[in-house]
Order: C-alpha cells, then structure tokens, then sequence
C-alpha cells in the first residue's frame, strides 16, 4: 500500500509540474517567411532585359497589360512566359549568403548562365546546387538559393517568348478572304461569298470565332517557304473613341498537311496548327456547297 501511494504520489507531481510548465513557458515567436529573392515588385516591372553568352540579346517591353518583344525581333510576347520571370524577383530564397570575392565561379556565376535586368534590377543566374533541386541566383550582392523550377536559363530563347496568338486582341475582322470562299461582315451578319449552302449562320459564326482566338500549338522563325496559298483578313484596329480604317493582312499558306503552317510576313513568323484545326479554319464544313 505505502509503495502505491508513493507512486501515486510520485505521478501527480510529475503532472502538476508538466502542467505548470506548459503554462508559464515563453510565448513561441511565429515563424517568419523566408525572403524574396529581391524588393522590386513583380507587378512594377516593365522592361526585362535577357543577357546569355553566345546568344541574341532579348529585349521585352510591358504596354498596359501586354507584353511585346522588342529584340531580336518585334512581335506579340506570351504573356505567361513573361510573368515566369517576373515572379522570379518573388521566389522565397531557401537560403541567402554574402558573395566571396573572387569565388564565384564555383556557383556558376562567373560568367553567369544568364543575366535578368527586370528594370534597373540585375539577377545572375547560377548553376544548380549539386544536391538538392536549387539553383544560385547573385542579387546585389547576395547569392541566395531559390527553387530551380523557377528559372530555367537554357529555355531563354527568343522564340520561347513568342505568343501563340495568330491575331492580336485590337484585330476586329470585317472580313476573311480565302482560296475558295469569302466570309465578310454586313449590316453586323456574317455572310459567306459566294453564298454555300447546308452551313448555318451559328456555323459562320463559330468560324469566325475560331480565327478571332486561333492559337498555334508552335511559334517559329519563317523559313523563306514558297507559299501554296494566301489568306487576306481585312479588320479595323480598336481606337480610343471609334474604329480604326480598314486595312488588310496577308497570311501565305505554307503547308496543310501534316500540320497547318501559315505566315505572317509582317512579323517574320511561322504559326503551327494541328491538322484537325487547320480543317476548322480553311473549311466551313464537308457538307458546304456554292452554288
């Protein structure tokens, strides 16, 4: 009986004094997140300069919420390949360190594997940690460890940026002119010219849908390839109060099999399509029929 009290005895002290620790320890401070990569912020950024040994330069510039490239060529940017870079400058570092003097091309930043001027703000970019899947990035003079998802230097290529978008949103087609049959706006109805039958408006319509938001699978440089036909899209560019003038577009049609590739000689581009929508936009139907 005496051994049991004094075990008894023994655990309720063991308690009382577990509990008066819990309730007198010192408040635990919140963890605090890891820092960005640099101050600038991601929404402020509105030229991006590209810099990697042995290529072009790449120039890109922000216009309200459109991005366009500048060098080494001029066209349309892809809105969310640019926005991959200007969230780098958010990316949490796993980790941060004032750089050596004079050691650091043993994290491949001398020379670096590119470098990211995001306005005034300059980001070298560094091999990948051997171990571990980070990659060191110098920002004013700090190397700092960020996620080497979010930066792939190879993948910084001209081409890379350019947008899959054959027509730009400030395009407004009136009319589009093909081999073998027209489609142009009157009176705000979508006619076909001649007229075809067994094809509905809704289906004129939705052609005319899929060439307003035609979007390539690919985006390349044009190859000087003879044209097997040419498409002239007449639009009115989007004012500030009214409707822009007329003007045209010419697009050469440089293969329908098996892919559709047309041209646009205004930008020095070749767009890709797959087969089956290359079908959608060169033919209102297999049952369409002129008169």
């Amino acid at each position: 009986m005496t051994n049991r009290w004094f075990i008894n005895g023994l655990l309720l002290c063991v308690a009382l004094g577990l509990g008066f620790f819990l309730w007198h320890r010192p408040e635990v401070a919140a963890h605090s997140p890891a820092p960005q990569l640099a101050v600038i912020k991601a929404a402020d950024v509105a030229t991006i300069k590209v810099q990697r040994k042995g290529q072009p330069t790449i120039l890109l510039k922000r216009v309200g919420t459109r991005w366009f490239l500048l060098k080494p060529l001029k066209a349309q940017a892809a809105k969310f390949r640019v926005e991959a870079l200007t969230d780098l400058v958010q990316a949490r570092t796993r980790g941060r360190f004032a750089a050596p003097k004079g050691r650091l091309a043993g994290f491949g930043l001398a020379p670096p594997q590119a470098v990211l001027t995001l306005n005034k703000q300059r980001v070298l970019i560094g091999r990948r940690r051997p171990f571990g899947d980070l990659r060191y990035v110098l920002v004013n003079d700090m190397i700092s460890l960020v996620p080497a998802a979010a930066i792939h230097p190879r993948r910084l290529s001209p081409d890379s940026f350019l947008s899959t978008k054959l027509l730009s949103t400030k395009i407004h087609p009136v009319g589009f002119i093909l081999p073998h049959f027209a489609i142009v706006r009157k009176r705000g109805i979508w006619r076909a010219i001649p007229k075809i039958t067994r094809v509905s408006n809704d289906r004129i319509n939705t052609f005319v849908e899929e060439w307003r938001y035609a979007r390539a699978l690919s985006v390349t440089r044009y190859h000087g390839q003879a044209a097997l036909g040419r498409i002239v899209i007449r639009y009115r560019t989007q004012g500030a109060k009214k409707p822009g003038r007329l003007r045209a577009l010419t697009l050469d049609v440089l293969a329908t099999q098996p892919e559709l590739v047309l041209a646009r000689q205004d930008q020095g581009l070749e767009y890709h399509f797959p087969a089956e929508i290359g079908q959608r936009l060169l033919h209102l139907g297999p049952d369409a029929r002129t008169p």
